[in-house]
């Protein structure tokens, strides 16, 4: 990690990473206990789907996978924080219309807040961070690596 790297986007990486990937291991290993018991709301959103649910899983997975890669070096693996983002932007929108479109209710609205909308807007911060570089100086890192 290079000086110019704020202390706290190691720790968050690391702490996104865990969380992505220990709910990629309940929706792929547990689908029916992740759907009915673990995620207060998720049943409202429909009917239970296994392949679905694990599908999803895998999704969590790579991008916690790809998380990890980015805490060990934030910026040589800004990339996988970039894709993470557009996971978590992506994610957020969904049920930011579902929630617009009446198919949720706001019960739940607490742990959408804490687990899709924080995280999302960490992982935007996070990139403007590592991409707010000047060329130059992001060679000059490259190189030192």
């Amino acid at each position: 990690m290079t000086s110019n790297t704020p202390r706290w986007i190691v720790p968050v990486l690391w702490i996104l990473a865990a969380i992505h990937i220990v709910n990629g291991i309940e929706m792929f290993f547990f689908p029916s206990a992740w759907f009915f018991k673990l995620v207060p709301g998720v049943p409202e959103t429909g009917p239970y789907n296994m392949h679905l649910v694990m599908d999803g899983g895998t999704f969590f997975l790579a991008v916690g996978v790809g998380l990890v890669a980015a805490a060990l070096n934030p910026r040589r693996n800004a990339i996988a924080v970039v894709v993470a983002a557009v996971a978590g932007v992506m994610h957020s929108a969904l049920h930011l219309y579902s929630h617009a479109a009446g198919l949720l209710s706001t019960e739940h609205l607490v742990t959408e807040v804490l687990g899709i909308y924080i995280p999302a807007i960490l992982l935007i911060a996070i990139t403007a961070i590592l991409y707010s570089q000047s060329d130059e100086t992001r060679a000059a890192t490259a190189r030192a690596a």
